[in-house]
């Protein structure tokens, strides 16, 4: 169901929620008219109008000091409120913590004064406190020795940063045990599990299937399944499997012993057996083979598709949506016109009304040369959401390009991000690893990344590029100080698979592009630096 902004005054505090609303109260949705003490708009007249519904604070409710939020949501959604508002106290007002980039985006609000929350790694504590912040941790459920020691922690905080655990034994409050640990943890990728009951994986699934904030895969490990929990359950198993796939944010995979498909795979096979398995194998590889490349050609149809359908839409100037319609020229284009010559003039600058009546998320176009990177690029209110769906918003594996969640896209950050699977029909960024190869950067117009918006076309200069293991060093969206945005630079440039001699200072904004780069959670990073126009300094 759809949710919307429900901003709540009580007394001094202002209350923010994300939420769905009964139909008496969506007579008031974006009227500025308070009912039961609350403002009610659509998240994106919200983001519209941000400075006229701050101004209307001002005026009216001059006594505010408080923010209180109700729900994880993107906060660069609620940092101007607590900025213009000059609010002292902010309340996090849910069971959970944050990401250490939000915790960053906090810190750089000089006029807060207090914060409460539940929970805080120690080491963002200080910083706050040496900056004179108040902060206050509401969690009080403390976590057992048998989990810490199964996790090798000492502490909460070494728990925070965990993005695997493990589950060697069941023990009375290991359920209690893993749901503090996903409140006071952000970064959780996978569980693994060594013991067995229907009892703890329903509880596992419970736990994880409504936070969409994590794609959680848990690994069961046959090999110690010494009841044959798995074997007498595999069709329960695959069940739960393909419903936590479907409907929520998890998914099960099992690791079987060498031993165990050894035995109940070749055992007492005779020389005919294997000449008929042998067969079937290839069959089985020969199908498989024309299915990946059926799927892979549909992603290619999917994105074609894209591109005829904004071509189309210019060709036959159908656009009827008043929000989205063409421009005068645009308009009275004559019906002579060929679809070559359209083709020949597709652009952001041209196509962005056609784009945004598709997908109204829309918010630049990319393009990397010599490759196949030539796309729209969305960002929705998380980070997880294009990883499943296309522009067409249609469930699939190939995703869409997409800025990180917490840039703003009206502007420039310090360092701005576009994430995109890597396909191995070369869709999406597929075909980004092109910037390791020597002779692809050897054409220096290779080099330059092209980004539209609607106001203008910005340029963009690779100046680093590397695989790295799985990490979020490089994913910081601002800084705090010229330091702390130097020593980014100093990173970035050091893990480079090439030396650069484009100068990179701290004043300068950074485009990322960031994919996975195959097995082990590696990923695949390019960075890039916003090129000056004739006449800048």
């Amino acid at each position: 169901m759809k949710e919307y902004v429900v901003i709540t005054i009580l007394d001094n505090t202002l209350v923010f929620n994300y939420r769905t609303i009964v139909d008496e109260e969506k007579v008031f949705v974006n009227k500025n008219s308070l009912y039961k003490d609350s403002f009610y708009y659509t998240l994106k007249y919200y983001k519209s109008h941000i400075k006229s519904i701050i101004e209307n604070f001002k005026k009216n409710y001059a006594n505010l000091n408080t923010l209180k939020i109700m729900r994880l949501i993107t906060f660069k959604y609620v940092v101007n409120i607590i900025k213009e508002l000059n609010l002292s106290n902010l309340v996090l007002d849910f069971s959970s913590t944050l990401d250490l980039e939000d915790y960053n985006t906090f810190l750089g609000i000089e006029n807060i004064k207090n914060i409460y929350c539940y929970y805080m790694p120690g080491g963002v504590v200080k910083k706050f406190r040496n900056k004179g912040v108040n902060v206050v941790l509401s969690s009080i459920k403390e976590i057992s020795i048998d989990f810490l020691s199964q996790q090798d922690a000492f502490e909460n905080d070494t728990l925070y940063y965990k993005n695997v655990i493990k589950i060697e034994k069941d023990y009375p409050g290991l359920i209690d045990d893993l749901r503090e640990f996903l409140k006071i943890n952000y970064n959780l990728k996978a569980i693994h599990v060594y013991v067995y009951s229907k009892e703890l994986i329903e509880s596992i699934v419970d736990l994880v299937k409504n936070d969409e904030s994590r794609n959680v895969v848990v690994f069961l490990h046959q090999g110690y399944d010494k009841g044959n929990f798995i074997v007498n359950n595999f069709e329960w198993l695959r069940e739960l499997s393909d419903k936590c796939k479907e409907d929520y944010t998890c998914e099960f995979r099992i690791i079987y012993a060498n031993s165990f498909l050894k035995n109940n795979l070749f055992k007492q096979l005779t020389f005919n057996n294997l000449k008929l398995i042998s067969i079937l194998c290839v069959y089985v590889c020969i199908v498989s083979l024309v299915i990946v490349k059926a799927y892979e050609y549909i992603e290619e149809i999917s994105v074609e598709q894209l591109r005829n359908d904004v071509i189309s839409d210019v060709y036959n100037g159908d656009l009827d949506d008043d929000e989205y319609e063409l421009e005068d020229e645009d308009q009275e284009m004559e019906e002579e016109i060929s679809k070559e010559e359209i083709l020949s003039k597709y652009t952001f600058s041209n196509s962005f009304k056609a784009l945004k009546k598709i997908n109204k998320e829309t918010k630049a176009y990319l393009n990397v040369k010599n490759t196949e990177i030539s796309y729209p690029v969305v960002q929705h209110s998380d980070n997880n959401y294009y990883l499943k769906y296309d522009f067409y918003k249609k469930k699939t594996s190939m995703g869409w390009v997409y800025f990180d969640y917490r840039n703003n896209t009206d502007s420039f950050d310090d360092n701005n991000i576009i994430y995109g699977h890597s396909m191995k029909n070369g869709t999406m960024f597929g075909t980004l690893k092109k910037v390791l190869n020597t002779t692809w950067r050897k054409n220096s117009e290779n080099m330059i990344i092209t980004l539209d918006k609607e106001d203008k076309t910005y340029k963009f200069k690779i100046f680093s590029a590397y695989k790295v293991d799985y990490t979020t060093d490089y994913l910081r969206i601002n800084f705090d100080s010229t330091v702390e945005k130097e020593d980014f630079i100093k990173l970035i440039t050091g893990r480079s698979s090439f030396k650069s001699n484009e100068i990179v200072t701290s004043d300068d904004k950074i485009l990322t592009l960031s994919t996975c780069a195959g097995g082990n959670n590696r990923r695949l990073v390019v960075h890039a630096v916003l090129m000056k126009e004739d006449g800048e300094e």
